[in-house]
């Protein structure tokens, strides 16, 4: 499900990216390691922050990423140019993840799933293109905040199945 205008705006901007970069990358980093020479998925790119700090912090090799909003993979290409070919970027829906079986060290998840109306086939896909023994660093939403009711009426999350109703 594509963001709203509201939170279109609390994803992308400097102190969300400050937040992702400097508490929520250190502590998947903390959780589950490095990856030298790693190809690796992000799920949900945004504007292509979360590229960059994966190439920063986790020191993959490539980075493979997709949004299904195509003004956000537009921003990212911008933002990765420098990279060339060690990222591609594509414009795609997470319950259908176009890649092969067991084709990634790491999938990222960096706050997307709470959005993906069938997030059950999205979890499906994922540990579909991970290798064996792979990881997957996801950073959610807590429930909580997700459930406030001043919340509710400002963001728009699927209301069927929710992730945190799980």
């Amino acid at each position: 499900m594509l963001l709203n205008s509201v939170e279109t705006w609390m994803m992308n901007n400097p102190l969300r990216a400050a937040l992702q970069r400097h508490f929520e990358a250190p502590r998947l980093l903390r959780m589950g390691g490095r990856l030298p020479g790693g190809r690796v998925l992000e799920i949900g790119c945004g504007r292509g922050v979360g590229v960059e700090i994966i190439f920063e912090q986790f020191a993959v090799q490539s980075v493979d990423a997709f949004d299904l909003d195509p003004a956000m993979v537009a921003l990212a290409r911008q933002r990765v140019t420098d990279r060339g070919s060690t990222v591609r970027l594509w414009v795609g829906d997470a319950s259908h993840i176009p890649c092969p079986d067991a084709h990634y060290d790491a999938v990222f998840d960096f706050g997307i799933i709470h959005h993906i109306p069938r997030w059950r086939d999205c979890l499906a896909e994922v540990f579909r293109v991970l290798r064996p023994g792979g990881r997957f660093y996801a950073e959610e939403v807590f429930a909580r905040f997700i459930e406030h009711p001043v919340w509710r009426r400002l963001l728009e999350h699927p209301s069927t199945d929710p992730l945190s109703g799980s």
